[in-house]
């Protein structure tokens, strides 16, 4: 009985890996370009992580676990955001040249001397 007090009294072991995966979402949308698209959600997971990270040096697991959990979250909704935004950006240039193509093409249609 007593070694098994001793033992649930022992120290902890950090579970592998705590923070990796979120570490590697935030790059992911830091490379995205979430700081232009998603800030407010670029912060939070970063505020997160850094949390987890004092969490782990507390010795507080399980907090830092779902810490984590919570910054991986942001991040992938960082990531994602950017890519939208990223992509409303490519059709609004898109829609702006076929506006001038299409400019450019009524007005190459146009009798001479008209619209010219």
């Amino acid at each position: 009985m007593l070694g098994f007090l001793l033992a649930a009294c022992g120290p902890t072991r950090p579970p592998p890996d705590v923070t990796g995966q979120a570490e590697r979402d935030l790059a992911k949308a830091r490379e995205a370009g979430a700081a232009t698209f998603a800030p407010m959600e670029l912060r939070f997971a970063e505020e997160k992580l850094d949390a987890a990270h004092a969490a782990m040096q507390e010795r507080e697991f399980e907090d830092a676990a779902l810490l984590a959990d919570e910054s991986a979250a942001n991040s992938e909704l960082a990531e994602t955001k950017a890519r939208i935004g990223k992509t409303r950006e490519a059709v609004t240039e898109l829609k702006r040249k076929n506006a001038e193509i299409s400019k450019a093409i009524g007005a190459d249609s146009l009798p001479s001397g008209e619209g010219r």
